[in-house]
């Protein structure tokens, strides 16, 4: 479905309720870009396709959060004993 065919799609009414009175059903997601997209209704008994209103658009700055660093350089590693971390240390030192 292409831009100009979603645009022309009336919007889904308040109840999801079609003009010949049944419940439109979700159908899919339309994508509209920038990572954006929308949901189809479609009325069981007419066939009439809806477009549901996008979703309020939330700034992603916001929604990612880091963890913060631990403190006092890297972590040790558990996996590795302090012999086999010496020994892989005294193999890979250039000298």
């Amino acid at each position: 479905m292409g831009p100009a065919e979603l645009a022309a799609l009336p919007q889904l009414p308040r109840l999801g309720r079609c003009r010949c009175g049944q419940t439109a059903r979700r159908s899919h997601l339309e994508y509209l870009g920038r990572g954006q997209s929308v949901a189809i209704h479609l009325c069981p008994g007419c066939g009439q396709a809806y477009r549901a209103a996008p979703p309020a658009r939330e700034d992603r700055a916001q929604k990612r959060s880091r963890k913060p660093l631990p403190d006092g350089g890297h972590p040790e590693n558990p996996v590795l004993d302090p012999d086999l971390a010496a020994r892989i240390r005294e193999l890979t030192r250039s000298d």
